[in-house]
């Protein structure tokens, strides 16, 4: 019986089968999360949906014109409404959940491009799909799994670029760069760490280089900059007055303090940070290629440290790099599928933990 699961779940297995287990623990996340924990509605979660509100022609006590320069979360909340009766909170929860799906594919894309194992990929994507912040922040009314959805999705297309450098595979990043830029700023570390791809790919000479990144920046401006135009002339705001309000956070309430960084950076991975620390002990044994690739992952993956909050929500940025990093740490530590999924049962395991605990924690060591 052993031997027929281990040949069922073999590493060249169709990808259907593990992406039916993979879609199967995210439903199971799904339900822990919605049906033992709250929904939080916060400040922010009020803003999307007052401008969900307002896309679809409904009356609002308050605008808010910073949510609508990124109109993807609120319109799709909009659009998604009418199916919930013109409820605004279900339509909220149930993009999330469209998102987060999305997010499980993109990711186990992305894992693909590291290993040629389909059940290593499967494990690190569970990996991903399950960690703290996609459970309490991603899962509930909160804008960041669509953002989070796009952004692994372009830095998958912008590996696949520089494995084979088409026209292709090109336009398919540029365009999950710039519909990223209308849901989320997690899309500019996307840009950036294609950009360097570009620059690093051998195969094209250097004005091609050049004039793909003019593209690029072209691209991701005129995204922007249409919906900016639209803002600035409903509502004149603009740009210059997001990051003003962004910058005026109060140095108490954002927490930027060394402590609290490193409690939301360990909150990101929590347990499969022994993965990755695994991964970058091994990190000499990964294909040059791979190395090259992740070193240029690292510095847009850091610059989650130039948002003026702290939380593990925001530091997600980094979770793409933290989980490649897992996966060849795990492959590294143990070749044997049972020690292997037992690793990562342990980390998921970890995750739920902090989950429900989080709360009574975080009055602790406030």
């Amino acid at each position: 019986m052993m031997s027929g699961i281990q040949n069922w779940f073999s590493a060249d297995s169709p990808h259907a089968r593990f992406l039916c287990i993979i879609f199967l623990v995210a439903a199971l996340n799904v339900f822990v999360r919605l049906e033992f924990l709250p929904l939080t509605i916060s400040t922010d979660a009020h803003s999307y949906l007052d401008s969900a509100r307002l896309i679809s022609g409904e009356d609002t006590e308050t605008i808010h014109p910073g949510r609508l320069l990124k109109p993807l979360a609120p319109l799709g909340i909009a659009l998604l409404a009418p199916f919930f009766g013109g409820n605004m909170t279900s339509a909220f929860l149930a993009l999330n959940i469209l998102c987060y799906l999305l997010l499980a594919g993109a990711a186990y894309a992305l894992m693909l491009l590291f290993t040629t194992d389909r059940f290593l990929a499967m494990l690190g994507t569970l990996m991903f799909i399950s960690t703290y912040p996609v459970l309490e922040y991603g899962l509930n009314l909160y804008s960041e799994m669509g953002a989070w959805a796009l952004y692994v999705l372009a830095i998958a297309g912008a590996v696949k670029y520089y494995r084979d450098a088409s026209w292709k595979n090109f336009w398919f990043t540029v365009g999950a760069v710039a519909v990223g830029l209308l849901w989320k700023e997690y899309a500019v570390l996307a840009g950036i760490f294609f950009g360097l791809l570009i620059l690093a790919e051998p195969s094209r000479v250097w004005k091609e280089k050049w004039i793909r990144i003019a593209l690029l920046g072209v691209a991701s401006a005129a995204t922007l900059g249409v919906a900016a135009t639209v803002v600035y002339a409903q509502f004149h705001y603009t740009y210059i007055d997001w990051l003003h309000d962004a910058s005026s956070t109060d140095a108490a309430q954002s927490q930027y303090h060394f402590y609290f960084i490193a409690k939301s950076l360990l909150g990101v991975f929590l347990l499969g940070w022994g993965l990755v620390l695994s991964g970058v002990w091994h990190f000499r044994t990964l294909p040059r290629l791979d190395q090259l690739t992740l070193a240029l992952l690292l510095p847009p993956s850091m610059m989650f440290l130039l948002w003026t909050f702290v939380s593990s929500r925001l530091y997600y940025v980094i979770a793409p790099l933290l989980a490649i990093l897992a996966l060849h740490g795990l492959r590294s530590f143990s070749v044997h599928r049972f020690v292997q999924v037992a690793f990562v049962v342990l980390a998921l395991a970890g995750n739920y933990a902090w989950l429900f605990a989080a709360g009574n924690l975080r009055v602790l060591f406030q």
